[in-house]
């Protein structure tokens, strides 16, 4: 489950840094590439060709922020939800203890 959030992170954080340049190349072209294959259309989520020319669709960069805020909340909340847990059982032992010696 862990290596799974941590794949979601690492796709989230290339998606919201990703670069358009070569969707942009497609724009231009007249005709596809030769190599679409060797493109990072990683951001795009939609492209559409007509008479009138080409629509390019990106992937939303605030939606994929979002989306690795909350992984990377979720991954920080275990650990400190531990620590939480360890001091307030410290501080009952010790009260414990007080009251014990009182």
């Amino acid at each position: 489950m862990k290596e799974k959030k941590s794949e979601a992170a690492r796709l989230c954080r290339r998606l919201a840094r990703g670069r358009v340049n070569d969707a942009v190349k497609l724009l231009y072209c007249e005709q596809a590439p030769g190599d679409l294959a060797a493109l990072d259309l990683g951001n795009v989520t939609e492209i559409k060709r007509s008479d009138k020319g080409v629509e390019i669709k990106f992937l939303d960069r605030l939606k994929a922020l979002a989306m690795l805020e909350s992984l990377e909340a979720e991954a920080g909340a275990a650990p400190l939800y531990e620590a939480l847990e360890q001091s307030a059982a410290a501080l009952s032992q010790t009260q414990g203890a007080q009251d014990h010696a009182v």
